[in-house]
């Protein structure tokens, strides 16, 4: 239990703070309270400011959304993005590989320049000390 639960737990009942301040001054009790209002005070403030400012956004919306019907448009008229630059694709070119296995066998794997290999493929790569590119064969 952090500090903060501590402190809640023990204040959330009338007999627990009993308990807390037996042996407390009635005037460190009067400066206490006098504190927490002060808080309470600010605490109050800084939520009605909060509110101040979501009421004058959402009626900032609200005009937005009013202009906008006026005119017939829509929010996904106002995304220039979608119609002037389409996704780009990732364009990756292929080839037709062939090497030959710990066996003595050839073998044709088709596949890009990048990206993982079959496992005969790069331990054929490792044993030749060949690059990929030198594997490819003219279909």
């Amino acid at each position: 239990m952090n500090i903060f639960d501590e402190i809640q737990h023990r204040l959330a009942s009338k007999t627990r703070i009993r308990a807390l301040f037996k042996d407390v001054h009635v005037e460190d009790i009067e400066r206490i309270i006098s504190r927490l209002e002060g808080i309470l005070a600010e605490k109050k403030d800084a939520v009605a400011a909060d509110e101040a400012k979501r009421q004058a956004k959402q009626e900032n919306i609200d005009e937005v959304r009013r202009l906008l019907a006026e005119r017939g448009l829509s929010l996904d008229d106002l995304d220039p993005t979608e119609e002037a630059a389409p996704k780009k694709r990732r364009n990756v070119q292929k080839f037709t590989f062939q090497y030959e296995t710990n066996s003595g066998d050839t073998v044709t794997w088709h596949g890009s320049t990048t990206g993982r290999l079959p496992k005969d493929f790069q331990t054929y790569l490792d044993r030749t000390g060949k690059k990929r590119l030198d594997c490819v064969i003219e279909d």
